[in-house]
């Protein structure tokens, strides 16, 4: 098991403010049972941008974070299975292009490795992913929210409630039918396979109704207000109903 993960990122250069960050990670195991993590966001250049701007990019004056504490033992083993399959490439940070991005990495275990890792999308997804942890466990964004209708006058209705939460990297789904309810736990690998292909389709909030739904349909909504008339994308309808 790797004895400490440290990483330095910066969006490219050709990125411009209120979009451009760079954070600071820090991981180490806790027995091996969970795992320690310090985490520093900053979003930099955004003094000469309106605040109105920042608002309609979906920003914040305030949006530099910072969080410690510890995550649960399926992210221990989630970064821990990663870091076996990462080699580190030297770093070259002269060679870097306007939009390329910066990644420093330093893994200790039975030695010291410092680069740039070969599999560069994989961490950057999980980082993603740790950051929306952070951001769940801070109270600063809900977990992940989804609700399907399948609404049937004839032959009864359907409704599945999906809650995704990053923190605990763990899917659990209740379904309601003929007023029959259950509740179920899915692998993490779920919500991600749910998630490609919902946003594989662009949904314009032109289209969507405001309120639940309650004439016949197939109905998605993703935690907002809109709900989504999904019955013409039957790739879609076909992941809910296998559920």
């Amino acid at each position: 098991m790797f004895k400490h993960l440290h990483i330095r990122y910066q969006t490219a250069r050709s990125l411009p403010a209120p979009y451009a960050y760079f954070y600071t990670l820090s991981a180490r195991p806790v027995s091996s049972n969970a795992l320690q993590i310090e985490l520093v966001i900053t979003y930099p250049d955004r003094d000469d941008i309106d605040d109105d701007e920042l608002q309609a990019e979906g920003y914040t004056r305030d949006d530099d974070f910072s969080w410690k504490g510890q995550l649960p033992k399926t992210w221990l083993d989630t970064m821990t299975t990663l870091i076996r399959k990462t080699e580190l490439q030297p770093l070259e940070e002269d060679s870097l292009e306007e939009d390329d991005d910066f990644w420093s990495m330093t893994i200790e275990a039975n030695n010291t490795r410092q680069g740039q890792p070969n599999n560069i999308d994989d961490w950057h997804y999980l980082v993603q992913e740790l950051m929306q942890a952070t951001y769940e466990i801070t109270g600063r964004e809900r977990p992940f929210e989804l609700t399907y209708l399948d609404l049937n006058s004839r032959q009864g209705d359907s409704e599945i409630y999906l809650t995704g939460s990053f923190a605990e990297r763990q899917v659990t789904i209740r379904s309601v039918q003929q007023r029959r309810e259950r509740s179920r736990t899915f692998p993490w690998t779920t919500l991600q396979q749910i998630m490609s292909k919902v946003y594989a389709h662009d949904f314009s909030p032109d289209d969507a109704l405001l309120k639940r739904p309650k004439r016949d349909g197939r109905w998605l909504n993703l935690g907002g207000e809109e709900w989504y008339d999904i019955h013409a994308i039957p790739a879609l309808t076909k992941v809910f109903s296998n559920l």
